[in-house]
């Protein structure tokens, strides 16, 4: 039997935690409660109302537009958005979230896998390197995170 390895470790670990963000949504049957704002507190004591939230991600389309191909849509669903694409610098994986809470797990449970990702407001590459992501760090902004990765099994 062939093991896989390479970039096709974590696609298969986005992808299927992707199902699981969307399947743990709808757990219940009905969307989860909108959360509280917080509130800050001051070094006078005094709250603070919590800084506005970050404006709305990148779109698919324009990260993929930015990378130099049209993605091809996998998963469009009301908590996060993925879609590929395949350019001179290899394969690509982009991923769109309804929040920057649900961007962080992905990443968190990704990231175990290995990978190199560049992450902005709600949204996430995963591409063949470091090197491949920065053109698009200069159009789009974000940080390159990388994974830890388990290593290779004999």
């Amino acid at each position: 039997m062939r093991s896989l390895s390479g970039p096709a470790i974590p696609l298969l670990a986005a992808g299927g935690l992707a199902c699981a963000i969307v399947v743990t949504g709808y757990a219940n049957g009905v969307p989860a409660p909108a959360p509280h704002p917080t509130r800050h507190t001051t070094h006078t004591g005094h709250t603070a109302p919590s800084p506005a939230p970050a404006g709305p991600p990148a779109s698919m389309t324009r990260i993929a537009a930015a990378l130099g191909c049209r993605a091809d849509i996998i998963i469009d669903a009301q908590e996060l958005r993925e879609g590929g694409c395949t350019t001179r610098a290899g394969v690509f994986r982009i991923l769109t979230f309804s929040s920057d809470a649900k961007k962080r797990a992905w990443l968190a449970e990704a990231q175990a896998y290995g990978g190199t990702y560049l992450v902005g407001t709600r949204w996430s590459v995963t591409g063949p390197s470091r090197n491949a992501l920065l053109p698009l760090r200069g159009s789009l902004g974000g940080t390159i995170e990388s994974g830890a990765g388990h290593g290779h099994s004999p």
